[in-house]
């Protein structure tokens, strides 16, 4: 099978598993929502975030490391994965003792102090998970990380349904996510036995030593990453309260369907450039420019269409207890444009070994996220946070640019016509949005119909996409 190909059929099997957990989520999250209203919903969404960066201390990048290192030499796997195993237990367990004492040093009422305990030990069960899906997809075999995926999210989608059934009380929800972690980690131990070979366990505390130092700048850059994408909810709940939390997360909530619809194109494109990094740097190069070029085509106009369509996509999702978070969303939007092509960037300088210098790029967006959200929350809120995350992935845009531009592998002398063939429909679909008055699902509907009429009659898509596009779907020989 192609290189083509097989990123074609990752990428599908991924993306079949994001649309099924985005249908689900973006209905449990209503549900949850409106169920908790805006209080409990925001402890929900705090504990996530909270125990969510202290959870990304039990990975410190192994994860990200053995994808890289088994899809370049697969026969390394079973030692690295055996050792990375025992690294990550012992990791973990000082990391459930660090939430323990926290909560208790720090007097939580008991029914927040379960609610952040549960979700602790949900983050450290889910980066167990996200190991093996590494392996997998080393190995290029999506497809056990995508049915994996699903089982996720039908029982958390089960759980939630039946919490709520029963007007059970927060804490539940927290359990809910334990239970299926458990269930989904699992799923994992059992595909990696049956379909990989099995972990050799060893103590090896030399080999340890180096695989954490290797290792270590994919941490430093999940850690940074995290803060940037979560201190923003702490630190709202900690100023402002579980309310402002509550109507920030209402929107970042509908971003983060979004996201996971990038996450899964990272997730696919990465050993595809870490192998053509060593085999053809000029596919490396192409692999780099057509994906920047297949992202802008796609989000610069879901979020001129979402800055229009805002005060409709909230009321549509939540109750009118949530239009205060229309602003939020019109502002969130545009920080998920510029966080696509960061997410090829790191990916990009990942493959080439330059794995520090994103670490470095990713701190100096955590520190600024940090100092500007002390700046704007206690004035502006959540939308003082809304406006902190577009404006560190603007900064963050312009660094990883910067630097990409030095590797020759960035756009060069394509960025601004490609620009212009892009800019051009996006200003038709802007008329439609303007003068045509229909509701929005009918609005959605045209909107896509005309954009990518205009994009294809404009010549944005070249002779090698359509090539591209010929060889994902020829039948196999």
């Amino acid at each position: 099978m192609s290189t083509v190909r097989k990123l074609a059929k990752n990428t599908g099997w991924l993306m079949a598993s994001q649309l099924i957990t985005n249908f689900l989520a973006f209905f449990w999250t209503i549900l949850i929502a409106r169920y908790l209203g805006v209080d409990g919903f925001g402890l929900l969404s705090a504990a996530l975030a909270a125990t969510g960066i202290l959870g990304i201390f039990a990975d410190l990048g192994l994860g990200t490391y053995t994808t890289r290192e088994v899809s370049r030499d697969p026969s390394q796997g079973p030692r690295l994965l055996g050792n990375i195993i025992i690294i990550k237990i012992i990791l973990s367990t000082i990391i459930i003792g660090i939430i323990l004492v926290s909560l208790m040093l720090l007097e939580y009422p008991l029914p927040e102090g379960w609610v952040y305990a549960l979700i602790g030990g949900y983050a450290i069960l889910s980066s167990f998970s996200t190991l093996f899906y590494g392996l997998y997809q080393a190995h290029e075999k999506m497809e056990y990380q995508a049915i994996g995926l699903i089982i996720n999210s039908i029982m958390l989608f089960i759980g939630f349904i039946v919490s709520i059934y029963l007007q059970l009380s927060v804490v539940a929800f927290g359990a809910v996510y334990l239970i299926t972690s458990f269930i989904t980690m699992l799923y994992t131990l059992l595909i990696t036995r049956w379909k990989f070979e099995a972990p050799a366990f060893e103590v090896n505390l030399s080999y340890w030593k180096k695989t954490i130092l290797l290792a270590l700048p994919f941490g430093v850059t999940s850690i940074f990453t995290l803060i940037y994408f979560w201190i923003d909810t702490v630190m709202l709940t900690a100023l402002q309260g579980n309310a402002a939390t509550g109507l920030y997360n209402a929107s970042y909530k509908l971003i983060m369907v979004l996201l996971s619809i990038y996450h899964v194109y990272m997730i696919a494109i990465f050993p595809v450039m870490a192998k053509y990094y060593k085999k053809s740097p000029q596919s490396l190069k192409l692999t780099y420019q057509r994906s920047v070029k297949y992202i802008l085509i796609i989000i610069i106009p879901v979020a001129i269409g979402t800055s229009f369509l805002a005060r409709d996509i909230i009321l549509l999702a939540y109750t009118s207890e949530f239009l205060p978070t229309v602003m939020a969303l019109q502002i969130l939007i545009w920080a998920v444009v510029f966080m696509f092509v960061n997410g090829l960037s790191t990916n990009l300088l990942g493959s080439v070994d330059k794995q520090l210098t994103v670490s470095k790029i990713t701190a100096i967006g955590a520190t600024f996220n940090i100092l500007t959200n002390l700046i704007f929350i206690p004035y502006l809120s959540f939308i003082g946070a809304s406006i902190t995350t577009v404006s560190t992935e603007i900064l963050m845009f312009i660094l990883f640019g910067y630097i990409v531009s030095k590797t020759g592998y960035s756009l060069g002398e394509k960025t601004v016509p490609l620009l212009w063939k892009i800019l051009i429909p996006n200003l038709i679909m802007v008329g439609v949005l303007v003068f045509v008055p229909v509701s929005l699902v009918p609005m959605v509907i045209i909107c896509t119909v005309v954009y990518f009429t205009a994009i294809f009659l404009i010549g944005a898509m070249d002779e090698t996409d359509i090539n591209i596009i010929k060889t994902i779907f020829r039948k196999s020989d």
